[in-house]
């Protein structure tokens, strides 16, 4: 089987050759993957690590924000941004809420700061999908729940859905429609041969949903359901990352129309592998799985490279599944851990 031939087949749940894989990790990761492998092209990761599916994203034009006076950037919609050095990396956290102290639809309309869609060029899309012509190609980041938490307080937003549902609403449409208009550009540039559209936004913790089914339904529902529908309208598969323990929205998200669910936080309740293939096999294909909380960064290995195997047996018989880690990995993932898990021999 070729490389997307083997992912269409695990979605068709037909049993592929062997088990397809995906791979995503921060910059740290990519830069020591280099270096192990003497290359500087990613394409050459992939294929030493015999990786099936490739992430198509586009560049942007625009100049890097400046740092203000506090030493802070801007951010998406407007928040304020800072920097933070860790033994690990760099990570950038949001410091000052652009809605913080707006209570009203009018007092948000005067802050909230998107950006201009036009700052974006997509023009290498058609390019990469030519380059990587041969892997099933996936892109997006459209989100109705996380990107308004760029720009209110997840606090802030919680509250509003409890007590001043139009307000949400109006802010969650307002992020949600930029969302629409980047990712059909984004699919137009794309011109039929992305694979697949990520819609990304995390509505559970490790331990149970974060908010109810009925809030998810009120608030949610329908911004998902109208990006599957974007989706499908250029014949790309609708595919749902949401972390934790996302077990008791798995029906409503086959029921909308999601074909793949990741990441498959297997350390959160009710997401134990055989449980998730026992009761959602057939109906959707998982994507994800590798254990990043305990086994892939301080695990040995043979303990990476029996976690693949459990994953590939388990979620992966009879297809539907696509191997990964659970979550984009971390700097502090030993790569001799990256190869174990994804030994190619862990994925029949």
């Amino acid at each position: 089987m070729t490389k997307r031939e083997r992912v269409l087949s695990a979605l068709k749940h037909e049993q592929p050759d062997r088990t397809p894989a995906d791979f995503q990790a921060v910059s740290e990761i990519w830069e020591r993957l280099f270096y192990h492998f003497q290359t500087r092209d990613m394409k050459d990761v992939l294929e030493k690590l015999e990786i099936d599916c490739a992430w198509i994203d586009p560049e942007v034009s625009r100049k890097p924000t400046e740092r203000d006076a506090e030493g802070f950037i801007t951010g998406w919609g407007g928040s304020k941004w800072q920097s933070f050095h860790t033994p690990y990396g760099i990570h950038d956290e949001i410091v000052r809420y652009v809605t913080t102290g707006c209570s009203t639809i009018e007092e948000i309309e005067k802050v909230l700061k998107l950006p201009d869609i036009d700052d974006y060029d997509f023009s290498g899309i058609e390019k990469t999908c030519e380059k990587y012509s041969d892997y099933f190609l996936l892109a997006g980041f459209a989100s109705a729940f996380y990107y308004p938490c760029l720009v209110r307080s997840l606090e802030d937003l919680l509250v509003d859905m409890a007590l001043n549902e139009s307000l949400a609403k109006y802010l969650i449409k307002r992020c949600f429609d930029w969302h629409m208009e980047y990712h059909r550009r984004l699919l137009e540039a794309g011109k039929g041969r992305i694979d697949a559209m990520q819609i990304a936004d995390d509505f559970s913790t490790q331990i149970d949903l974060l908010i109810s089914i009925d809030m998810f339904n009120n608030f949610f529902r329908e911004p998902i359901c109208e990006y599957i529908r974007l989706a499908k309208s250029y014949n790309a598969v609708p595919y749902m990352h949401c972390c934790g323990s996302a077990y008791k929205l798995i029906n409503e998200f086959i029921d909308m129309g999601i074909k793949i669910l990741d990441p498959v936080q297997t350390s959160a309740e009710n997401m134990e592998p055989r449980v998730l293939k026992a009761d959602f096999g057939g109906r959707i294909t998982f994507h994800g799985g590798g254990e990043t909380q305990r086994i892939l960064p301080q695990g040995t290995p043979d303990q990476a490279r029996k976690n693949a195997k459990m994953l590939s047996r388990t979620l992966g018989k009879d297809g539907g599944y696509i191997l990964s880690s659970c979550h984009i990995l971390q700097s502090d993932v030993p790569i001799d851990n990256i190869l174990a898990f994804y030994d190619p021999e862990n994925r029949y």
